[in-house]
């Protein structure tokens, strides 16, 4: 498949990071930032042999005793193995045995081994999720973080569908290519199948055209920006290593807040039949109960972010969920 070349990319010094806000995060519409944005994090030396294929060596010595959850793609069956025996894995692929595809997915890597391996652009820095005074706290209204590190081999994927809580993501590549399929907020229905969405859309190639779907390969380096409630499909062309956040800013909160809404709707509609048994306000809290469960996040809980939020935001210049500049001079 050809990238189709309508996700515009963003080069470093093409314009002031806060008009790539603006046109981008503030629009929700997706873009490529360029491979120069990560040329110099370390995760892009250390990582990555000369041949541009995963360094298996490094990664053993590194990090070999972790646990990492890594999905058996044909049953989806999640399983915890050591990233040594994953990079045995993805050295020999028949060692599992069968023709079972493994992914490594959603990696706490930050949250375990630290963040010196990469820094985030200016333009995406604005995180309301993602700071470790907030998600080490018992209080975080997230119960811990959204930031991963995701390395499969070529062919395992990720199957259609959008982002956690309404979140916006972005998704770095450290090595390999990727395939991404992209459907506006909305156009994901055309995939409805018997009341439920395709987990593959390849199959529906004639209703492309109605959905409106862009197609982007990913290059090693480049970061693609996934806005709140676009639908995606994800390739790895090559064995693959990404590092990805999940976040909420300024940009979508108010999305978020619509989602919410949503969903909420939903589960009333669901669990309506048991308010008999419970006071209105023990019903309202069982409401959010699921809520929280089926969307990991819920009102009382998002309450509880903004007021972090503009309890931060009242320290002034010491506030931490502005915007990070004074790490990233060169991008201005």
């Amino acid at each position: 498949m050809v990238d189709d070349g309508r996700i515009p990319r963003v080069n470093v010094g093409d314009k002031p990071w806060l008009e790539t806000f603006a046109n981008f995060c503030l629009r929700n519409e997706p873009c490529v930032l360029s491979e120069e944005f990560t040329a110099d994090w370390p995760s892009r030396q250390l990582w990555v042999r000369e041949d541009g294929t995963p360094n298996l060596e490094y990664l053993r010595k590194n990090y070999g005793n972790e646990m990492v959850p890594v999905i058996e793609e044909d049953r989806d069956n999640l399983l915890e193995m050591s990233l040594l025996e994953y990079c045995d894995y993805c050295e020999n692929p028949c060692i599992a045995g069968d023709s079972k595809t493994r992914y490594l997915k959603d990696w706490h890597f930050q949250k375990r081994c630290g963040i010196n391996m990469y820094h985030v652009p200016a333009v995406l820095s604005s995180d309301w999720v993602n700071r470790e005074e907030w998600t080490d706290d018992e209080e975080n209204p997230f119960r811990g973080d959204y930031r991963f590190v995701y390395f499969g081999v070529k062919d395992s994927w990720t199957k259609f569908h959008s982002d956690v809580m309404a979140s916006h993501s972005w998704s770095a590549n450290i090595c390999g290519r990727k395939l991404w399929y992209f459907v506006p907020p909305g156009k994901e229905n055309v995939f409805m199948q018997n009341k439920k969405l395709v987990e593959d859309i390849r199959p529906y190639r004639e209703l492309w055209k109605e959905a409106d779907v862009m197609v982007l390969v990913q290059q090693p380096g480049e970061i693609v920006f996934v806005p709140t409630n676009w639908y995606h499909q994800v390739h790895n062309l090559e064995d693959a290593i990404s590092i990805n956040h999940n976040w909420l800013n300024a940009s979508n909160i108010f999305l978020v807040y619509k989602f919410l809404r949503h969903h909420l709707k939903l589960v009333k509609d669901e669990i309506g039949h048991l308010a008999n048994l419970f006071s209105k306000r023990e019903m309202a809290e069982q409401e959010q109960f699921v809520l929280g469960t089926d969307a990991r996040l819920n009102m009382p809980r998002l309450r509880r972010l903004l007021e972090m939020v503009i309890s931060d935001r009242s320290q002034g210049s010491k506030a931490m969920c502005y915007f990070k500049m004074q790490v990233f001079n060169r991008e201005v």
